[in-house]
């Protein structure tokens, strides 16, 4: 039995265009022996003696040792050729004529090509021998006649027909003795292996990160898509609260929600984090009934438009009635004050909020919040929450009632990335997202140096992919940050490719940032990079958000002990 490449199933054979070539292969596969290997369907691209680029393609090349190689041309139904035309016609079991190629000087070309393509390759200065017997033969399974197609450049020994079927054997007896020369030399096994490896060897070709990307963003607007139907559902609603897991498409909806309502009313877009607030900015810029602000921005902006307008300072108040000059004292404290005084002074108010991150706004914010309604109690009104990712607080008030709508699909990660960043969530189920996707990569480095080396490696790596620099963020869920901005800063990036330090949108630039900051955002790669005290103090919420901020791919790098939460 011979060896065949590629091996093809009975149900692959009865699947192939041409039965004649399913036929020719079961043959050669049962009759001939087992040191003779036949390769089916060989394509190559070669250049001809003029320094053309041409396609090839042989139906068969049948490599004996003991001889050497012969393409082999199959043709099924009846043939005919007119001498004085020089036309060939094919007849089909249907008695449909219809003009062929001249099936011998197809075969001969596949000839010369392969000798090209051997004789020509590096790996053929390895043959022992001096030279290689190549010849071409036609078979032609459903003819019986051969004698009729016999010419000076027909010979008989190159013809097959359905009697050399069931005799394989002797027939390729026959093409050997026909094309071999005197001063050939048997191809041997080593000969046997070189032609299998320069014409068929297998080749393992990852894709391009790049591809890996696009692929995945496809499938990925499809499901996003998917989210909007939630939309219909709250219909008119007035006020709503929608709740999901990271990926679930709760700051896609909330930009369409506020798209849909600023069509006929002004509209304040709200969150919690900056880089947040500038993404989203950015995104519904041409809208101009829609206000983005985070809280703290929205904060600044009435203290300023205060003093402005009527001439209060209004932080001046904060600080006299809640003296302090921490930072956390000013930004949680004073500032909420003197937005919710803001409320009392100024007459700009908004006829629908929509409140993204609601998770981490603070109980004391809702009343000052909603005041900013031109209608509190009958303005509208939409909440946005993840509960599971509360980097600030645990807990919140809304001033929302009702069971929330809840989001429980993932259409942000892939599949390994969701069920790594979803071991460290705590809530209702999120089903698996419909994205097949790269394994985490788990990076163990227990020295801050040496970690921050593994993920400029990595950076290097995913950049000679054809990854932009664009698409990939460098997220720290360890401290402290100025440190490990430092150790990576010190390393430059190919191609004058550069670090965007808590910049985001930075061209041929990678993003680095803190998990905290990141929060609400997402990009295609993420390097998570984890330290001890965050496993020590069992931060699990950072862990859960800094691993569903990857869409595509995921790495984490660490100690052996972070990078073992992963596990």
């Amino acid at each position: 039995m011979a060896r065949m490449l590629p091996e093809l199933t009975q149900e692959q054979l009865r699947g192939l265009k041409s039965q004649a070539e399913a036929r020719f292969y079961e043959e050669c596969r049962r009759q001939l022996p087992a040191d003779v290997l036949v390769l089916y369907s060989v394509n190559w691209i070669f250049r001809n003696g003029r320094g053309w680029l041409l396609e090839g393609e042989a139906d068969f090349a049948i490599v004996v040792p003991q001889s050497g190689v012969f393409a082999v041309e199959v043709k099924g139904g009846g043939v005919s050729f007119d001498a004085v035309t020089g036309r060939w016609q094919s007849i089909n079991r249907n008695n449909l004529v219809h003009d062929i190629k001249d099936p011998f000087r197809q075969a001969a070309g596949e000839r010369y090509a392969l000798k090209d393509q051997l004789l020509g390759h590096a790996l053929w200065r390895r043959w022992r021998g001096t030279r290689v017997t190549l010849g071409h033969a036609v078979m032609l399974p459903d003819i019986h006649d051969a004698q009729r197609l016999v010419a000076p450049d027909r010979q008989r020994p190159i013809i097959g027909v359905d009697t050399d079927m069931v005799a394989l054997a002797p027939w390729l007896a026959q093409l050997q003795a026909f094309w071999t020369q005197a001063n050939e030399d048997p191809l041997g096994a080593q000969g046997v292996q070189l032609v299998e490896e320069i014409l068929c060897s297998s080749v393992e070709v990852r894709p391009a990160l790049r591809a890996v990307l696009d692929s995945a963003e496809q499938a990925r607007i499809r499901l996003t898509t998917n989210q909007a139907k939630v939309l219909r559902i709250l219909g008119n609603r007035k006020r709503a609260v929608i709740a999901g897991g990271a990926g679930t498409g709760k700051t896609l909806i909330a930009v369409e929600k506020a798209r849909q309502l600023a069509e006929t009313q002004s509209v304040l877009l709200l969150c919690y984090n900056r880089p947040l607030a500038d993404a989203l900015a950015a995104g519904v810029a041409d809208q101009p009934r829609i206000t983005v602000l985070s809280f703290h921005q929205l904060c600044d902006r009435r203290i300023t438009e205060a003093r402005q307008a009527a001439g209060v300072d209004l932080l001046a108040e904060a600080q006299a009635a809640f003296p302090g000059t921490d930072e956390k004292h000013i930004f949680e404290v004073q500032m909420p004050f003197a937005l919710a005084r803001s409320n009392e002074v100024l007459d700009t108010k908004y006829d629908a909020l929509v409140v993204d991150e609601a998770q981490d706004f603070s109980d004391d914010y809702w009343f000052s919040i909603e005041e900013l309604l031109r209608d509190p109690e009958q303005g509208v009104l939409y909440i946005f929450i993840d509960e599971n990712q509360a980097l600030y607080r645990k807990h919140a008030n809304l001033p929302v009632t009702g069971e929330p709508y809840r989001l429980l699909a993932n259409c942000r990660n892939t599949i390994p990335i969701h069920r790594a960043g979803y071991a460290f969530y705590k809530g209702d189920a999120i089903d698996d997202p419909d994205l097949p996707g790269n394994a985490v990569t788990r990076m163990v480095v227990n020295d801050d140096s040496q970690q921050a080396t593994a993920i400029v490696n990595i950076v290097r790596e995913l950049l000679a992919g054809a990854v932009p620099a664009e698409d990939i963020a460098v997220l720290l869920a360890k401290r402290p940050k100025a440190r490990l901005h430092g150790l990576l800063q010190v390393q430059r990036l190919p191609g004058g490719t550069t670090w965007a330090v808590e910049a985001p949108r930075q061209r041929r630039a990678v993003f680095v940032d803190t998990v905290g900051r990141f929060k609400g955002l997402e990009a295609q790669v993420v390097i998570l990079w984890v330290g001890d005290e965050v496993i020590d103090e069992e931060q699990w919420e950072y862990l859960y958000v800094g691993a569903t901020r990857a869409k595509s791919l995921l790495y984490v790098v660490g100690s052996a002990r972070a990078v073992a939460a992963f596990a």
